[in-house]
């Protein structure tokens, strides 16, 4: 492969070279898409070297009938150039900060520390009300606990110990602010009906958790970075601004006087910034405007909005975008071939999005007859899927499960077995898939429980051992057959995919065409 300007050229298209770092880069992106998506194929590289040949032929000719010069382009790229440049000066700044340990460890406590509970839930808030008023005359919680439980007005009472991401974010709020050893108010648990419990100890576990240490980790160096980045533009905004704030806290956009026309019209300098053009309040009058779809007037006539809560936050936005790109071009950032490549691919999408939608498009028409013999050869994957309603027993032992299956088939009732089998392991286990009877679709089910009863009929019992090495007995007392979705429910997203297409294939025929016009040179060959 040759070496233009530089660089090792893949191919080139009117002379102008496609590199191999281009290449590259767009196999990077491919990847991620891939990775966030389902299962990883083979990646076909010469389809990616020939979609990168057919964007730059639609880009050639895209500039050749002018739409880089088009207005909404240049501003849109404007836009980005510059928020580029703002990005890339932070990330800069910050990309060799640590994560402080202390921060880190007191993260990960946070994160792994388990409450110690005795709770006691009762279905009546008068019940609740009840025992409340019993435990604020004496506080042994664990009798009145016993007590409420024995009479049937409450269940539970044992020990627990849950984590914070097992609570709700109210419960969560109100243990963190309690004592050792103190007893919570009635808390509503929704359907649950209500609770009260005591908090009796908080437990640290000796195993390491390495998957939560890394997340805490990412964490603590995403804030550190962020205050950093904070205090990096205050400091430069210190360094080059100079805010006239008698003049700025003095303007009232809720006044009749002197009124927004006049004020859209005032050359007054609200901000000065150091070898910059000054903040006028006209141009922040403008900013402000914009802030409103309909308009400050219409936003006072509202009565819902106050213009003036606003102003701090509009100044400091653009104050933000002056001084950071200003400390950008200073430090040469615009210089910096990641820049360029940024802005570069940006301008090129920009301009190949606007060719395909007033060139390419405009051209597609869709029928429905193809949209109903797109329907009926891809029918598979337009119906509802099978469902089921399935309840389980979950046991430590296989032989354990293996008996609840026999006694269930000789006719014993499996609620009975639910509340009687011995060997079930503890609802609250870490790891626990819970099927409680509500209507699943097979495909939302993990993926070997999808084997393990697919096929099965209404009544049918499975046994399905989980990677925790619990033994599941699944009882299928539910099943519905998969079914056709109608072809009017699925309309709009074939007529997206077909579209979707049409597009695809008018690009390529385009691109073909143009091949007449701009040569095309391929120097890597069974790209594998």
């Amino acid at each position: 492969m040759p070496v233009i300007d530089g660089k090792v050229a893949v191919a080139t298209v009117n002379d102008d070279p496609i590199t191999l770092e281009e290449l590259n880069r767009t196999l990077g992106s491919s990847h991620a898409e891939r990775s966030e998506g389902k299962k990883a194929g083979r990646i076909d590289y010469s389809g990616i070297l020939t979609r990168l040949i057919n964007t730059r032929l639609i880009l050639l000719e895209a500039q050749n009938m002018g739409f880089d010069e088009l207005p909404e382009i240049e501003n849109a790229v404007d836009v980005y150039s510059k928020q580029s440049l703002m990005e890339l000066l932070l990330e800069q700044y910050v990309e060799d900060l640590k994560a402080d340990d202390d921060e880190v460890e007191r993260l990960y406590r946070e994160n792994v520390k388990e409450w110690k509970i005795k709770a006691v839930k009762f279905k009546k808030k008068a019940d609740a009300k009840k025992i409340e008023a019993e435990l604020m005359t004496d506080n042994n919680f664990d009798a009145i606990a016993q007590k409420a439980v024995a009479e049937g007005i409450a269940e539970g009472g044992e020990e627990e110990y849950l984590k914070d991401k097992n609570l709700t974010p109210a419960i969560a709020r109100l243990i963190s602010n309690m004592e050792i050893g103190s007893i919570s108010p009635i808390v509503s648990v929704g359907k649950g009906g209500f609770i009260i419990f005591k908090l009796e100890g908080v437990l640290f576990p000796e195993e390491e958790d390495p998957e939560i240490r890394k997340r805490v980790l990412l964490q603590a160096l995403n804030q550190k970075r962020v205050q950093a980045a904070k205090d990096y533009y205050s400091d430069l905004k210190k360094k080059y601004v100079k805010i006239n704030k008698k003049l700025f806290d003095g303007l009232d956009y809720e006044s009749d006087e002197p009124g927004l026309e006049k004020l859209l019209q005032d050359k007054r300098v609200i901000a000065e910034i150091s070898g910059e053009k000054p903040i006028t309040v006209e141009e922040f009058s403008l900013a402000l405007q914009k802030q409103f779809y309909h308009g400050v007037q219409t936003a006072l006539q509202s009565k819902r909005s106050r213009p003036n809560t606003r102003k701090d936050d509009v100044l400091e936005g653009m104050l933000e975008k002056r001084v950071l790109v200003k400390e950008a071009l200073m430090q040469g950032i615009d210089k910096t071939e990641v820049y360029q490549n940024r802005v570069k691919e940006y301008r090129n999408s920009v301009i190949f999005g606007a060719f395909i939608e007033k060139v390419v498009i405009p051209g597609i028409k869709l029928e429905v007859k193809e949209l109903k013999a797109y329907y009926k050869e891809n029918s598979g994957e337009y119906t509802f899927p099978e469902m089921m309603r399935i309840k389980s027993l979950v046991f430590g032992e296989r032989s354990d499960a293996v008996n609840a299956i026999d006694k269930i088939r000789k006719g014993t009732d499996f609620s009975w077995l639910s509340s009687h089998a011995e060997g079930q392991v503890d609802k609250n286990s870490e790891g626990l898939l819970k099927f409680d009877g509500n209507l699943l679709a097979l495909t939302n089910l993990p993926e070997e429980v999808q084997k393990t009863v697919t096929g099965a009929k209404t009544g049918d019992l499975r046994l399905y051992v989980s990677p925790e090495d619990y033994f599941y007995v699944l009882y299928i007392y539910n099943v519905i057959p998969a079914k056709p979705q109608p072809f009017e429910n699925v309309r709009k997203e074939i007529a997206q995919k077909v579209f979707e297409d049409k597009v695809k294939k008018a690009v390529e025929a385009y691109a073909d065409k143009l091949k007449e016009y701009y040569p095309v040179k391929i120097y890597a060959k069974d790209l594998q």
